[in-house]
């Protein structure tokens, strides 16, 4: 992407950031998100595919995700969950980057770009098992031109009629592995009720059964697994980061502003919580710039550290608003909540801590990252 293309996307913020914050408090409140409704996925998504920002970085030639990780933590300090389901929708857009323009998934793409149509990622097994964890649950049957797909997807959001799931899947009792595609709404693809969460319910988040669900060879991402992994982990786990950054940011900059008087006490976790972030987004920023060549081990503390970070912000917030923060209707409430969902989204904290806790399994590098030009926290540039 050259400056100038970066530079321009810039100019939607104003209208994007208004918009998100503009239907937070209502967003948060949503029990079961409508397809169309104003608290669904789709609103932002038909959204930001008009202004063509949910591809950025993921062009032909691009290797950085700095762009659209910074779009994704000014989003975050307005409305996790907003900024919750762009993340799902994008890592399906990453996951297509090599499909053919003029194949099945290569069109799905370019709907997805367009927002158009919607994107779940569901490739939570997947990572678990290339982290030596647990196998995927998913069987995939050979079939007439393609799989039969049976088992269960424990966990995904977007899940608005039609939406394109993303799943990993094992080939029978073998060692094969399959990234495939189907759709909320197919045969065999029954997503079971929301249940009430403590927020992110307009997420669409829920789990899928699958039974005898079938998916045709064009649909197939990959049959390796283990390569697909490689190549899209760092991405998910840095913007999964950047969300973090985008609610902790904003967190500490509320308590700034309410600490005073007595409440001066609570400026030495205030300051020691401004010091993580800033060290946490300038590493964040080097490894958006070149994801492939990070260290992915450096990138899992990453990811870790800033979920912390971002729990210790929300609460001196709430701290900082006294009585007020303690109401379900308040802003500071809000993300007080929505940071309590992050110890579990996979991969959760307990997983994160038990790939720290071993031997490092993930290949090394292959080349080293080059230092960017800038690694200002992007948060700084949200409009006023």
């Amino acid at each position: 992407m050259t400056e100038v293309m970066a530079a321009a996307w810039r100019r939607h913020l104003p209208d994007v950031l208004a918009h998100v914050a503009g239907r937070a408090a209502t967003v948060d409140q949503a029990v079961h998100p409508g397809d169309d409704g104003a608290t669904g996925p789709r609103d932002l998504l038909r959204l930001l595919g008009q202004r063509n920002l949910l591809g950025l970085g993921a062009e032909p030639g691009d290797t950085g995700v700095a762009e659209v990780a910074c779009l994704i933590e000014l989003i975050a300090a307005e409305c996790l969950s907003s900024a919750f389901s762009f993340w799902a929708h994008r890592m399906v857009i990453e996951y297509l980057r090599e499909a053919g323009r003029d194949t099945p998934l290569g069109r799905l793409r370019a709907g997805l770009a367009a927002g158009t149509e919607v994107g779940s990622t569901a490739m939570a097994a997947a990572l678990q098992e290339r982290a030596g964890m647990r196998p995927v649950p998913v069987v995939a049957t050979p079939h007439a031109g393609g799989y039969r797909l049976d088992g269960p997807i424990r966990w995904a959001s977007n899940l608005v009629p039609g939406a394109a799931v993303v799943l990993p899947a094992r080939v029978g009792d073998g060692g094969g592995r399959i990234v495939a595609v189907v759709r909320v709404g197919d045969p065999g693809v029954a997503v079971a009720p929301p249940r009430r969460l403590l927020a992110l319910n307009a997420t669409a988040s829920s789990s899928i059964t699958l039974t005898g669900a079938q998916v045709d060879a064009g649909h197939v991402v990959t049959d390796d697994l283990a390569a697909f992994v490689r190549r899209v982990r760092p991405v998910l786990l840095l913007l999964q980061t950047a969300f973090c950054l985008g609610l902790a940011g904003r967190a500490l900059d509320e308590a700034r502003r309410l600490i005073r008087g007595e409440g001066a006490v609570l400026v030495p976790d205030l300051e020691e919580a401004a010091a993580r972030l800033a060290e946490a987004a300038e590493q964040a920023r080097r490894a958006q710039h070149a994801p492939a060549a990070a260290d992915p081990r450096e990138i899992t503390r990453l990811r870790y550290d800033a979920a912390q970070l971002t729990l210790a912000a929300t609460r001196l917030e709430a701290t900082a608003s006294g009585g007020r923060g303690y109401a379900t209707d308040t802003p500071a409430n809000r993300r007080l909540r929505e940071a309590a969902f992050l110890p579990v989204q996979s991969p959760s904290e307990t997983q994160l801590r038990w790939e720290l806790s071993q031997p490092a399994t993930w290949p090394p590098p292959r080349h080293t990252a080059t230092q960017p030009a800038s690694t200002e926290p992007c948060r700084r540039a949200r409009p006023s």
